[in-house]
């Protein structure tokens, strides 16, 4: 269940994020009044695809809601995700060393055992007497009473066939050599160094404790470090299974002095027969938090109301696509740009605008030259460094000490997305309560937040190469523009720049990327319950739930888009045309159109020479041919391809 909700949010993430980035690019588009005063400084904008360098020549107002719809953003991809998750049960068991007839429930006694036992379980100073249950504890000192207590119930149980499973000890090792043990309780340890006079030791409550540094330090057959009982030192579990035939587990006689403060008298190491284990049903479930659920909601409204209040703009017509700019550049030319009809975008970079005749020359263009190389290398870097990331993030994954199965088709079939002991974040980073919670959400969903970035810049550079790819198509076909608000012939349209056939599959991929990053690491709440059932608040804990299968295929699905990005970076254009790409000033210096063709807009329209000076080149010297100046723009008349050499202006 938690899959596939996961699944309706990215999908509704998604489309929530190419929706603002529709309309981010929309508010960001300048209107011609806006050009014109920036080209009045000889300052270029971006036309048709997004901008950041145009916020600073649109009005306040737009500027406005574009802030809005880029800063609610942000939440709704640190919390979106994480407003539905899934806990995982882990239970506090009591561990016991027994003997086997005990184990076979025909005999319990504790005649060995003194009235104040010297026993296993230990305590440093007075203030952890009230961490246990006060019928066991005196002082320091565990009574007779409580042992026979915990016998005598344990032989009950063990009567119980059905509520006990038997494991061999390495699987005993396995099953408890968790930080979390979610469909298990009591362990019974059978050793056949316990005898019918001392048929039971209990070593006390185990279970998630941020005081050790391992749940299951117990396991290893060593005095731990630091205070009796906790376990400082890690337990590698890989290190006991070689030895699993001849376990043993460390019994330490412990005894409290007149002060309350435990010595450890004594030390013997008891071998392990086998193991009984009692069974008991996991209880995960399936949650969601208000809160964020909450933030969601404002976001969202944030979001619906900054774009109806852009579609009730008054008087907004911005030149949002190619089409649109061409359209307005030939119904009024801009006089800023005159004498520059075949320059390019690199004419305009600077704040020098020269005029005059330019030689035409033969230039191949790939897809790469559309887009600055400082947006291919941030764009690319950033990618590739996120993937790096990824690669060593699934190394620490696979080389975690308790996924004891590193094959490929255990770690298939832990699954996507799901929470369990192997796959989470490590003990000293769990934090309990609310705050345990908000910092784990953000830790969830940085991801989210840093794909999204990626996804826009992704989105920004095939726009910027498919804009170039429409500008050289007018070389060689005559065409109607393509237009917001359509006149005449002029062809309408739903989309900015980017073709359905780019766009919509670059929205699939976002969509599956954001539910396999989703599903690489998530926020999972760990819900402590203690022997007897209760739910224990002090230990529960929220964490992140990470996934190897999820993170191999989000680097495999990355790689490809890597890969897809590069390679059609390599691809031709047609040519025939000054590669202008989003410039402003370069677009409108290829509409200086002829005198007379006043309607050429509404009209179908290519580019090329015009004014009849190329006819005359087959019967002029070369010199000749190379002193006139001919005139290259956008026009519905006949127009001839210039010819190399000769001067354009």
């Amino acid at each position: 269940m938690s899959l596939w909700l996961h699944l309706a949010i990215n999908i509704l993430g998604t489309a929530l994020l190419s929706a603002s980035n529709y309309c981010m690019q929309c508010l960001s588009a300048p209107n011609r009044q806006e050009v014109d005063r920036a080209h009045q400084r000889h300052i270029a904008l971006d036309i048709g695809v997004p901008s950041i360098r145009n916020l600073r020549h649109i009005s306040p107002k737009r500027l406005s809601l574009w802030i809005l719809l880029a800063i609610s953003s942000i939440p709704l991809h640190l919390f979106y995700n994480s407003a539905v998750f899934s806990t995982l049960s882990a239970m506090e068991y009591d561990r016991f060393t027994v003997s086997p007839n005990l184990a076979a429930g025909k005999v319990f006694n504790v005649s060995g055992v003194p009235p104040t036992w010297e026993g296993t379980y230990d305590v440093t100073n007075s203030s952890n007497v009230d961490d246990f249950h006060s019928d066991r504890w005196t002082h320091g000192r565990f009574h007779q009473s409580a042992l026979i207590e915990h016998g005598s119930h344990l032989l009950h149980d063990v009567k119980n066939q059905s509520m006990w499973q038997r494991l061999e000890n390495a699987e005993c090792i396995k099953q408890y050599g968790q930080e979390f043990v979610s469909s298990r309780a009591d362990l019974l340890a059978v050793s056949p160094a316990l005898n019918d006079s001392f048929s039971i030791k209990w070593f006390g409550t185990e279970g998630p404790d941020a005081d050790s540094a391992s749940p299951y330090g117990w396991m290893c057959n060593r005095y731990p470090k630091g205070q009796y009982g906790v376990y400082f030192q890690r337990c590698h579990l890989s290190t006991v299974l070689q030895n699993a035939a001849n376990w043993t587990i460390r019994s330490d006689d412990i005894v409290s002095d007149t002060n309350y403060e435990a010595h450890l008298v004594g030390s013997r190491s008891d071998p392990v027969e086998y193991c009984l284990s009692k069974q008991v049903e996991e209880l995960c479930r399936l949650q969601f938090s208000p809160a964020l659920l909450i933030i969601v909601i404002i976001c969202n409204a944030i979001k619906a109301s900054c774009m109806l209040l852009m579609i009730y703009q008054r008087d907004f017509e911005p030149l949002a696509t190619l089409g649109d700019a061409v359209a307005s550049f030939l119904d009024e030319p801009d006089c800023t740009t005159r004498d520059n009809c075949i320059a390019t975008k690199y004419h305009f970079m600077n704040r020098t605008w020269t005029k005059g005749p330019r030689p035409w020359e033969i230039r191949e263009h790939r897809w790469f030259k559309a887009a600055s190389r400082k947006r291919w290398l941030v764009c690319n870097i950033l990618c590739i460094t996120v993937l790096i990331i990824a690669g060593i993030l699934l190394h620490k994954g696979i080389s975690n000490y308790q996924l004891a199965d590193k094959s490929f088709k255990a770690i298939w079939n832990l699954g996507y997305g799901t929470v369990t002991s192997q796959s989470l974040l490590a003990k000293n980073v769990l934090l309990p309560g609310s705050r345990g919670l908000f910092i784990t959400v953000l830790l969830a969903n940085l991801p989210q937040l840093f794909l999204s970035f990626l996804y826009l810049a992704y989105n920004a550079l095939f726009t910027y190469m498919l804009l170039a790819q429409e500008w050289s198509g007018y070389a060689h076909h005559r065409k109607p523009l393509r237009v917001t608000w359509p006149r005449g012939v002029q062809r309408s349209t739903y989309r900015l720049q980017l073709p359905y056939t780019y766009g919509i599959p670059l929205m699939v991929f976002s969509g599956a990327l954001h539910w396999l990053v989703s599903q690489s690491i998530f926020l999972a709440r760990v819900t402590v319950f203690d022997p007897s059932g209760a739910e224990d608040t002090k230990y529960s804990i929220s964490t992140c739930g990470y996934s190897n299968i999820a993170i191999i295929t989000v680097i495999v699905v990355g790689v490809v888009a890597v890969a897809f990005g590069i390679a059609n970076g390599f691809r031709r254009y047609e040519g025939g045309m000054p590669l202008v790409g989003s410039c402003s000033a370069a677009i409108s210096a290829a509409c200086q159109r002829p005198e007379g063709d006043g309607d050429a807009s509404l009209l179908p329209v290519m580019w090329g020479v015009v004014g009849g000076v190329e006819g005359e080149g087959e019967e002029e010297e070369e010199g000749e041919r190379k002193g006139k100046v001919g005139h290259c723009c956008f026009t519905s008349r006949e127009v001839m391809a210039p010819v190399v050499g000769r001067l354009y202006a």
